[in-house]
């Protein structure tokens, strides 16, 4: 086990004690190196609060890292950090747990809130990390790992496109990987088009030997092509602008490319098993898109995901 992993177990064991009283300054250190990506920010009434994300487990899959964000990974109210050579030093207003619960159940009632991961995946070098071209070809491991952690995403979108959307309307996941996720919706919604398409050949024919008998359909392309053929959705879904599968500035050109093949009046959702990478407010400004809401929780869960819904101007 490397240092790394061994201190992400140690924190998701052992929670940092909290130092301050309720209400003084208390201060956390988040070292150079991976963990930075664990770093977020909860934008909720107005005030941010900082937050780190730690693994998760289950029984079946041991520990892992989910979407899921929980109260209990808050620190507090953000008042001030720094960088310098220890890495990130956070300064924020001790709490109570049940204020951290509080700033959660607001985030949901409130459509203006928001998460966002400041650094992404980084090297020991501080360049971001991106998965290798052949890390996408498909094996039956990766497919399981894929769909880990997905089903919440698989179960809110069919609910909300369920409402959103009538019967006829065509989805698109143009990077559907396994094919999982947009068979899901196909079958949810049946009298809908479901459309999934990925650049990897092995992805599309893993979807293709698992899901074709579903009622989605599949083909290869790459997604920042697919605008250049001027075909157009009622929903995109957009679940790869994300840390580790793409830098930064290829996730901002990738959304400006995606944005024409919506139709007007349609929607897109944006999320991923990774930290959105893109500054969706600023985005959806430029692009002069409806931004709807920013987050999203399972019925009857304290907890938070990233989620963004926005919505192209009739």
């Amino acid at each position: 086990m490397t240092p790394a992993l061994r201190r992400e177990h140690h924190l998701a064991q052992s929670p940092s004690p909290q130092k301050a009283a309720p209400g003084e300054l208390d201060c956390y250190i988040e070292p150079f190196g991976p963990g930075l990506q664990h770093l977020f920010v909860l934008r909720v009434s107005g005030h941010d609060w900082i937050g780190r994300k730690v693994l998760q487990h289950s029984d079946s899959e041991g520990w892992y890292v989910s979407s899921l964000l929980k109260p209990s990974m808050l620190l507090g109210p953000l008042a001030e950090w720094q960088w310098g050579d220890q890495g990130a030093v956070i300064y924020f207003r001790a709490v109570s747990p049940r204020d951290k619960e509080t700033a959660f159940h607001s985030a949901l009632a409130q459509p203006d809130s928001d998460v966002r991961f400041p650094f992404p995946a980084l090297d020991h070098n501080g360049l971001e990390c991106v998965c290798p071209p052949d890390y996408w070809q498909c094996t039956e491991s990766l497919a399981t790992q894929l769909n880990v952690d997905e089903g919440h995403f698989r179960e809110h979108c069919a609910t909300l496109l369920n409402t959103l959307t009538q019967p006829g309307a065509l989805i698109h996941d143009p990077a559907c990987s396994t094919g999982e996720f947009i068979a899901h919706l196909a079958y949810q919604l049946a009298d809908r088009q479901c459309r999934g398409s990925d650049r990897s050949a092995s992805m599309i024919e893993h979807a293709l030997k698992r899901h074709g008998s579903s009622p989605a359909r599949f083909s290869v392309a790459d997604a920042r092509q697919i605008a250049t053929t001027g075909r157009q959705c009622d929903v995109l879904i957009l679940r790869f602008l994300n840390t580790e599968v793409m830098t930064r500035e290829d996730a901002q050109q990738t959304f400006h490319d995606m944005v024409p093949c919506v139709k007007p009046g349609g929607t897109i959702l944006l999320f991923g098993h990774t930290p959105v990478l893109v500054a969706v407010p600023y985005l959806a400004q430029v692009q002069k898109l409806e931004l709807i809401s920013s987050v999203a929780a399972r019925p009857g869960h304290l907890e938070l995901f990233q989620f963004y819904r926005l919505r192209k101007p009739a």
